[in-house]
């Protein structure tokens, strides 16, 4: 897999994903690794087995959402004082919507957060609905939150005594908070405190070590001084990889709330005297912004916002909707459910959306949005502080406007965070480079059409339940669902087509001095650099500017599109 190209190109009998439509023989576009059969290994795990039966409200649980956070005054006003002199920096490392993202305030709502985790199935790192599978990508981590996704690792070393020298000083201002006696902590208010007007030589690089223990990778209330070099490389204008790191602590964050609400509702209600306390330190609130901007039928009233905007204030202070049976709107939203719905929005968040397909002969100097695309698109390991995790789109091609066919599984590549790395930034195999019309709605192939009816069918008529409950709910009319199937009964029974039961994730050693208990180790640290030749990382760096030579190499497609469903962007 390492050396394979990204795409296949073939043609093949292709079907509406709602199964509404006859089949149609056409080109087609496909994400790899694709199996070569739609009898795959089992695993051990059933996408529809989950807490169907857990009630929240029987259970002394409580989530605390680390990354959850509501912007201070205090940060704000620090925010609009360096917005002034370092926009241009945060710009080119990619960071600016994410660090102006943070003056949003976005609302909770615990129960479309326990129906989304209870499709969680971290064997896939995909949400499974009746209708499909889908998930939280890097592209949703780009462009809702802001976060590049090339760049260096989060776990650079210092190159340099100038940049370690900078280091000793934060360091050094760290501990004079925690030597204190009234604190004894180096808490975020009282670290903004030292620096905030104070005109000292490390502020902006004080401001991004505050912005990343807060809002990136949030710790409670102490700055991280593990994020110090990313900090450092950040202000010296070094992009750092930041959107796999973010969505990687999602993924192992989405596990956890998953399997602790999976195991309670083994165990009769009431019978936990004393509550259960889980921390999820990621910033969680994109997976709730993932759910608005994808479900129509759970999406409140957006936010006008002016251009130039991060996409994020759509929902700023929005109050979600009140929805009786989250579960069931969930299941039965196969016509609601938006499988692209940054198209609507090309000119604002910067993603590569052309109104036309193209073919983009490959070479080094891709500019960054085309690349970063691409990335988006390929398999990979994702690389997190605590943990390693899979990122399988080849699963949820139709996110990208990409065909669907029957996912393979995956082989691993975590190892170490070094092995991890250079699978996440390997070279580029395809001699073209293919970008579907944001007007393109994409299909599956007969063959994933009988997998999934597969998958979703059984004795019970799980889907055909659903159908009809949400019908005699609304008059609306709605297409039928992919199989008009149904839910086995049996727990055990795994539909072929996942992966064998592998390791989800690695845990490393605790390497940030943040006051919070040691946890078990499995590797030890490092801070390394993983740099090869043709690599990724070295196609970033050879960027070119877009000469009219290279544009005139970008061949359009001559095939039908249509735009009916593309909603106007809102100014």
């Amino acid at each position: 897999m390492m050396n394979e190209p990204i795409m296949e190109v073939r043609d093949d009998f292709m079907l509406s994903p709602a199964g509404d439509s006859k089949p149609t023989f056409r080109t087609a576009h496909f994400l790899k690794p694709i199996a070569n059969s739609i009898q795959e290994p089992a695993f051990n795990c059933n996408p529809f087995s989950s807490s169907s039966v857990f009630d929240p409200n029987q259970w002394p649980l409580k989530f605390h959402f680390n990354g959850w956070r509501h912007p201070h005054t205090k940060w704000l006003r620090w925010v609009d004082q360096l917005q002034l002199r370092y926009e241009t920096i945060w710009k080119k490392v990619g960071i600016f919507e994410a660090i102006m993202s943070t003056k949003c305030r976005i609302k909770k709502n615990h129960d479309l957060l326990y129906g989304i985790v209870e499709k969680w199935c971290s064997e896939t790192n995909t949400f499974v609905f009746p209708f499909g599978e889908a998930t939280i990508t890097l592209e949703d981590v780009m462009v809702l939150g802001g976060y590049p996704v090339l760049g260096d690792p989060v776990f650079i070393s210092l190159e340099d005594q100038d940049m370690r020298e900078v280091e000793k000083k934060l360091i050094l201002a760290r501990q004079q908070l925690t030597n204190r006696k009234e604190g004894g902590m180096a808490r975020k208010p009282l670290w903004m405190d030292i620096f905030i007007g104070k005109g000292s030589e490390i502020e902006h690089e004080a401001f991004l070590a505050t912005w990343l223990s807060a809002f990136v990778f949030p710790h409670k209330v102490l700055v991280k001084s593990c994020l110090f070099p990313i900090a450092i490389h950040l202000a010296r204008g070094n992009p750092i990889a930041l959107a796999p790191a973010v969505l990687a602590s999602i993924y192992r964050d989405l596990t956890l709330f998953k399997k602790t609400i999976v195991d309670l509702s083994k165990f009769p209600a009431g019978s936990y005297r004393y509550p259960l306390e889980i921390t999820l330190p990621s910033p969680f609130y994109l997976v709730q912004i993932w759910v608005w901007e994808r479900f129509k039928s759970l999406q409140p009233q957006p936010m006008l916002i002016n251009h130039g905007d991060p996409l994020l204030f759509r929902w700023d202070k929005v109050k979600a909707l009140k929805i009786d049976n989250v579960k069931l709107t969930l299941d039965s939203a196969s016509d609601d459910f938006l499988w692209r719905p940054y198209v609507r929005f090309a000119d604002k968040c910067g993603m590569f959306y052309p109104n036309d397909e193209i073919l983009v002969p490959f070479k080094k100097d891709l500019d960054d949005q085309m690349l970063s695309f691409v990335i988006c698109l390929r398999v990979s390991e994702l690389v997190g502080f605590d943990s390693i995790e899979k990122y399988l789109p080849h699963r949820v091609a139709m996110q990208f406007g990409i065909d669907q066919d029957v996912p393979s599984c995956v082989p691993r590549f975590n190892d170490t965070k070094e092995i991890a790395w250079k699978n996440y930034c390997r070279p580029i195999f395809d001699k073209h480079l293919y970008f579907p019309s944001r007007f393109f709605e994409a299909d599956v192939t007969s063959r994933y059409s009988r997998w999934w009816k597969q998958l979703v069918s059984g004795p019970n008529d799980f889907v055909k339940k659903i159908v009809q409950q949400k019908r005699s709910a609304s008059s609306r009319k709605r297409r039928a669902h992919v199989g008009k199937a149904n839910r086995s009964g049996n727990e055990v029974g795994v539909p072929p087509g996942f992966p064998p039961n592998l390791a989800d994730s690695l845990t490393f050693a605790k390497f940030c001095d943040d006051g919070s208990k040691p946890k078990t180790r499995k590797v030890d640290e490092f801070y390394a650099d993983v740099h090869h030749e043709n690599s990724v990382h070295n196609c970033l760096s050879q960027c070119c500017s877009g000469s009219s030579e290279y544009h005139g190499n970008i061949l359009p497609l001559k095939r039908p599109i249509s735009a009916d469903n593309i909603e106007p962007s809102i100014e």
